[in-house]
């Protein structure tokens, strides 16, 4: 847990001036917390002055409609965007009170007290999801300020998105994809106290304020978030798999700007996804200069295909049934003029963010198939598909492109796909890998074995290969229970007519074993590194004559 001490900010004195957004939202502004049963939770003292209550009446407890009569309330639930309503103050003054839903107990109510406050434009709400929108940012944030600190607490902001939020739209349409915000704002509004307010920002970006809360607290609140978005969503019939990552900072002493607060917690926001994703992380100062090292890695990869800075290395796969290579795997390398080899490991993601990677991918797939059209006609070669790419409208053309340009027979040609791509739209998914059939292309399923991997997946998509996971294959992770596992998955694809190649080998024991479990190829630094281009006529030669 984070250790806020030196960063909580100190309780402002009852006479001590305010200063920016919260100086004009005392200015113009009252606020009162009011729960769903109506009865008031909190009320600042601006809303306290404008009914006469003095100090010793404190409205906390008491119904909304003897605090204030004729007030009226919005209904349960999600408020329309803009919905308000009148306050009469105690010298018979009218003010209008615009409301938003900030959870499943409570209300916040905005009352104008500035003769020119435009109470509609200060809190409004969004139109789709019924949160409060970008505009209402400063008036929730002078809210936040003007209610304080208390002893060990801080205010706190979070900003999250979505995971896979694109796939959703790409596959299922816009209006599937409104759906799903509609009921992401819900879960949001569910996982958060009466006092904390969820916003709106645009697209599937959305950030939260709380208010006065315990850091251990913020860090529960940020657990139940990623779990409860995580879970299934049922939209328009389809069930999808979406997620988020939360990015966490505190507001300081004497601050005031909430977007330096919010450009903290982006920052956190883009730790998180780089760590892995479905986690949250305090904004720490040593953030800032690895965000600006990945936006500076990202300028020079949106470069690199233009200056001809990738190519392509090659891994054998060895088919046991003819005791010969039967294929080469494609890897892109970045060989950048000061970084030297860049891992693809530190630029794919970046690509798939950004979306580069469809350029990179169609470039992978031309230079591949260009090359194999270089080798013997028994021999194949496969290539990674991310799912940015397979998901992307066209992705069936361009691969028809790639072939057509090559002259490469399709049935030499391999797709590799990772679980990821099997987790969106299942008829999406099928009608493509089936198009994808229809050309003659190979599909195999890579890394079996990690993540979410079932057999049911042989069974149900129409995949030719199915590649084991190294993690299966390699010491001290291939235990009993691994070879076991090994042993299933070979025996069923051999029964349903797939290739089974594992992945990884690096001994001749594991090779022996593997062989023995009855999977029918593989691939390993035993039998080949990654080559260049140029060196793959001299290892076929070679291998030819190499016993095994």
């Amino acid at each position: 847990m984070l250790d806020l001490s030196k960063t909580l900010p100190t309780k402002r004195s009852a006479g001590a001036p305010s200063s920016g957004p919260a100086r004009a939202f005392e200015a113009s502004f009252a606020l009162v917390n009011v729960d769903t049963s109506g009865r008031v939770i909190f009320a600042d003292p601006k809303f306290c002055a404008l009914l006469g209550l003095g100090g010793g009446d404190d409205p906390a407890g008491r119904a909304l409609r003897d605090v204030a009569p004729g007030t009226a309330l919005p209904g349960a639930g999600p408020v329309q965007a803009g919905f308000a309503s009148t306050l009469t103050d105690a010298d018979g003054r009218e003010h209008s009170v615009a409301w938003t839903f900030t959870g499943p107990n409570g209300f916040v109510g905005l009352v104008a007290t500035g003769a020119s406050a435009d109470i509609r434009s200060a809190f409004t709400l969004d139109e789709l999801t019924g949160l409060p929108n970008r505009a209402a940012l400063i008036p929730a944030f002078g809210a936040m300020l003007e209610r304080g600190s208390m002893p060990d607490t801080a205010h706190v902001a979070a900003c999250l998105d979505l995971d896979r939020f694109k796939r959703v739209n790409d596959s299922l349409g816009h209006a599937a994809g409104d759906e799903l915000l509609r009921k992401v704002a819900k879960r949001l509004s569910g996982s958060i106290r009466p006092s904390d307010v969820v916003l709106r920002m645009g697209g599937d970006e959305f950030t939260i304020l709380f208010a006065n809360c315990r850091p251990e607290l913020v860090e529960s609140l940020a657990t139940r978030i990623i779990d409860v978005i995580s879970r299934p969503f049922v939209v328009h019939g389809h069930q999808v798999s979406v997620g988020t990552s939360v990015g966490l900072a505190i507001l300081q002493p004497g601050e005031t700007d909430v977007a330096d607060l919010l450009r903290r917690a982006d920052v956190a926001l883009y730790q998180s996804k780089n760590a892995g994703r479905g986690r949250f992380s305090w904004f720490e100062e040593g953030m800032l200069a690895a965000l600006n090292e990945r936006r500076l890695l990202e300028t020079e990869l949106r470069k690199a295909l233009l200056l001809d800075q990738f190519e392509l290395a090659y891994q054998a796969q060895f088919d046991f049934g003819t005791d010969s290579v039967s294929g080469f795997e494609a890897l892109i390398r970045w060989r950048h003029p000061v970084r030297g080899l860049v891992s693809p490991a530190a630029f794919i993601p970046i690509a798939e963010e950004t979306r580069e990677i469809l350029k990179i991918g169609a470039w992978v797939l031309e230079e591949a198939c260009r090359m194999a059209m270089t080798w013997p006609a028994g021999i194949t070669v496969a290539v990674n598909v991310s799912p940015v790419q397979f998901e992307a409208e066209g992705f069936v053309e361009s691969v028809r492109a790639a072939l057509t340009a090559s002259g490469l027979p399709p049935t030499r040609l391999e797709l590799e796909l990772t679980e990821s791509v099997l987790l969106t739209n299942d008829d999406l998914v099928i009608e493509r890998m089936h198009a994808l059939r229809d050309l003659g292309v190979r599909l195999s399923l890579d890394d079996f074995g990690t993540g979410y991997s079932s057999l049911n997946y042989l069974r149900k998509y129409p995949f030719n290969k199915v590649k084991i996971d190294q993690s299966f294959v390699r010491e001290p992770f291939a235990d009993e229970n691994a070879h076991h596992i090994v042993t299933a998955v070979a025996g069923l694809g051999a029964s349903m007519g797939m290739t089974v190649i594992a992945e990884g080998v690096e001994t001749e024991e594991q090779l022996d074993r593997i062989r023995g479990q009855g999977c029918s190829a593989a691939q390993g630094y035993l039998l080949s590194r990654p080559i260049p281009a140029a060196d793959i006529a001299t290892y076929l030669a070679a291998s030819s004559t190499r016993e095994r």
